[in-house]
């Protein structure tokens, strides 16, 4: 693991939540809200719908949640 990983405290974007109507992503600082939404769009297209970003949420210095709904 790189210094840098172990300092943002993921190893990239996670989807933490899905369903037909919303999509929820963890990411770090150093993750690119391209990759976030990408994720998004892929739990989202599971249900025949694309992400849209409704807002972002960040808690402390790397902990970060960007919430999708899925239109």
């Amino acid at each position: 693991m790189s210094l840098l990983t172990a300092a943002n405290g993921c190893t990239g974007p996670a989807l933490v939540e899905s369903s037909a109507s919303a999509a929820t992503v963890r990411y770090g600082s150093l993750d690119g809200i391209d990759d976030v939404t990408q994720l998004a769009q892929r739990a989202c297209a599971a249900h025949g719908k694309s992400a849209r970003l409704r807002n972002t949420a960040n808690f402390g210095l790397t902990d970060r949640y960007a919430h999708f709904d899925c239109v």
